[in-house]
């Protein structure tokens, strides 16, 4: 019975394992992902930018 649980323990610390692993990958520069704001013939961006306040309402929140 002990056997069933020192297995069940390995593969969870093997499955937060993997998961970690997979994080790392994600956020370095081997996982390549494509720009969804950019043109990828030219590279431009494409549209506005996503903020949703203006820039004078921005410069205001960090003045006061």
């Amino acid at each position: 019975m002990t056997a069933i649980w020192i297995i069940l323990a390995m593969l969870f610390v093997l499955a937060v394992l993997g998961w970690l692993a997979y994080g790392f990958f994600e956020v370095s520069p081997f996982a390549h992902h494509s720009d969804e704001f950019r043109d990828p013939r030219t590279g431009r961006p494409i549209g506005e930018s996503p903020h949703l306040e203006t820039r004078d309402e921005f410069e205001h929140r960090t003045r006061a």
